[in-house]
């Protein structure tokens, strides 16, 4: 399965990366003292220089440089990794100036590889890591038809990443040697094409992996297609609740940091205050109302960032409201409803009332992203490509539910982990870093 080849690949990518930081440091101890560097010297340097190949990894997995990647990704592989590796160059310099007990004298050591770390890990993704993609093809065949069946072959046809050759069978399953594919992709939602079960299942004990394309088109594409959906999906893919640790857990993180980051962001409050105030002397805060929980109503506020026009479809966004949004400092006091458990830090994001009223008859299903507390940030946020913001967008909430959905199914510790450290990279690339 897709999902299977891609975390292969992910740790295959990972030693790479470690054997090219490493190599690095071995090559800087030899040109700064023009000898081959013992053991007991080589070991020294390693460990602090352990956790500068720890941020640099983070670094690489913010920038997404270990997940999930489209056909388009390798047109933008040189400038990713150059600019993650600045990034981590960056962080690392900071680290060894500002932490002593981890200080490496003379710094020149520090300068060298960072250089050569750069070369060497821009060679190997460049280069090196296109060995990763001359395994075994994969012949997949799919049996079965739709608008999600023509996305998932062309993208999987032009992905060079998984390796897979589109296999055409027009005829019986019956008639299907076992040899000529590896993997039967099957719709077992649609009546329209019979699953044939009693040839699927010979082709199943010849070797050949039957799956579902919904399945694997939400691997491939990170979300869930709203074709499937049906309130017995629901039965059988969503718990209201998740499990009690995970609940915990997750509104013990929501109410440190959001308070921690609340407090922190404080002083900045007074220098926000008298930007909006000097731009055109209006109100600091604005305040609105939005669907929670279990459809709850509940208020969020912002710094303002838009003109006071009555009449909402009037108003323009402020110089300094173009700044706020871009930095999202506008979005500061919401830290305050985290704490108070209005909203989390990870979750789909809340919507205004009136609009919700309008994509609940005209969404199927959208009444579903309330099954859970939103967030500030989520799994659309970090990977739709376009979002509607202050207007009803029908096509384009629709393509926002299969995200929310797809996080709704698979919500864990780890995916909002991921989510937390993407949205990192989200607000870097917005202010121009």
């Amino acid at each position: 399965m897709i999902r299977r080849y891609g975390t292969q690949q992910a740790l295959l990518l990972l030693l790479g990366d470690l054997a090219a930081y490493t190599l690095a440091l071995w090559l800087t101890l030899l040109l700064r003292y023009w000898t081959f560097p013992s053991g007991a010297a080589f070991l020294s340097h390693l460990y602090p220089f352990g956790f500068v190949f720890l941020i640099w990894v983070i670094v690489f997995f913010i920038a997404d440089l270990y997940g999930r990647q489209s056909s388009s990704f390798d047109s933008r592989l040189a400038e990713t990794v150059i600019n993650a590796q600045l990034a981590g160059s960056l962080l690392t310099i900071v680290f060894f100036y500002y932490v002593p007990f981890f200080s490496i004298t003379p710094k020149v050591t520090l300068f060298i590889d960072l250089f050569l770390s750069l070369g060497l890990v821009f060679i190997w993704r460049r280069y090196g890591s296109r060995s990763l993609r001359r395994g075994r093809v994969e012949n997949y065949l799919f049996h079965c038809r739709g608008s999600e069946v023509e996305e998932l072959k062309r993208e999987l046809a032009r992905n060079q990443k998984y390796q897979i050759s589109l296999v055409n069978h027009s005829g019986s399953l019956a008639t299907l040697e076992p040899q000529l594919i590896s993997t039967l992709v099957l719709n077992f939602y649609d009546h329209r094409t019979p699953p044939e079960a009693a040839a699927c299942y010979r082709l199943m004990v010849a070797g050949v992996e039957v799956v579902s394309v919904h399945r694997l088109y939400e691997e491939v594409f990170g979300r869930i297609p709203l074709t499937v959906i049906s309130e017995q999906w629901f039965l059988d893919y969503i718990e209201y609740d998740a499990g009690l640790t995970y609940r915990l857990f997750k509104r013990l993180m929501d109410f440190v940091t959001g308070l921690v980051f609340a407090l922190v962001s404080l002083p900045l409050y007074p220098l926000i205050t008298l930007a909006i105030w000097w731009g055109d002397r209006g109100p600091i805060f604005y305040r609105e109302e939005r669907v929670g929980r279990g459809g709850r109503i509940f208020q969020i506020a912002k710094f303002r960032s838009m003109t006071t026009e009555a009449n909402l479809s009037e108003r323009q966004v402020t110089p300094v409201g173009h700044f706020l949004r871009r930095t999202r400092l506008d979005e500061l006091p919401q830290l305050w409803s985290v704490v108070m458990g209005q909203q989390s830090l990870i979750g789909p994001r809340p919507e205004r009332p009136e609009y919700v009223a309008v994509y609940n008859q005209q969404i199927s299903y959208y009444q579903a992203r309330h099954l859970i507390t939103p967030g500030l940030s989520g799994w659309a946020q970090i990977y739709q490509a376009s979002h509607p913001h202050f207007r009803l967008a029908l096509d384009q909430t629709r393509e926002k539910l299969s995200y929310d959905l797809y996080y709704i199914k698979n919500r864990s510790l780890w995916l909002d982990i991921t989510i937390a450290l993407k949205t990192i990279k989200t607000l870097l690339s917005q202010v121009g870093v």
